[in-house]
C-alpha cells in the first residue's frame, strides 16, 4: 500500500486527468516505490527501468537555478513532454520526490505550443492554426 501521505496528491492528480493519469512514483535517497501505475504501463520493461529512472530523478539539476537568477522564483515543477507522455517531477527535498506521468493529451496546449515550436525550429512552414 502506497505511503497515505501521498492519498491526496494521487486522488488530485486522477480527478483532474481520469484514464490520462499513467503513473505515479515516489522515490528519496535510498529507494522508489510506485505509488500508481496504470495496467497498460505496468509492464516488465518499465518496472525494469524504474531504478535508472529514480537515479536521474535524484540527480535533476534546475536549468535556472535560483542562485544563478532569482528573478523567476524556486522551481515548482520539471514537465517534460514526450510523443506519448507528459512527465512532471515534483522534489520534495534533494534526494526524494515524485515523478507523475500522464497521456500526452492532457497537456493539448502545451503539446500544441510545443510542436509550433519545433517546426519552427526544424524549418518548416506553419498554417495559421499551428
Amino acid at each position: 500500500m502506497p505511503d497515505e501521505r501521498y492519498q491526496p496528491l494521487l486522488q488530485l492528480v486522477h480527478n483532474r486527468a481520469g484514464d490520462a493519469f499513467r503513473g505515479a512514483v515516489r522515490y528519496d535517497a535510498d529507494s522508489w516505490d510506485a505509488l500508481y501505475l496504470r495496467d497498460d504501463v505496468a509492464t516488465e520493461e518499465l518496472k525494469n527501468a524504474l531504478p535508472t529512472i529514480t537515479d536521474r530523478a535524484r540527480a535533476n539539476e534546475s536549468i535556472v537555478p535560483p542562485e544563478q537568477y532569482d528573478r523567476l522564483g524556486e522551481r515548482q515543477a520539471t514537465v517534460e513532454l514526450h510523443d506519448r507522455a507528459a512527465v512532471l517531477h515534483f522534489r520534495e527535498s534533494e534526494t526524494g520526490g515524485i515523478v507523475v506521468s500522464l497521456d500526452r493529451d492532457v497537456a493539448q496546449g502545451l503539446g500544441q505550443f510545443v510542436n509550433s515550436c519545433n517546426a519552427v525550429l526544424d524549418g518548416r512552414r506553419l498554417s495559421d492554426d499551428g
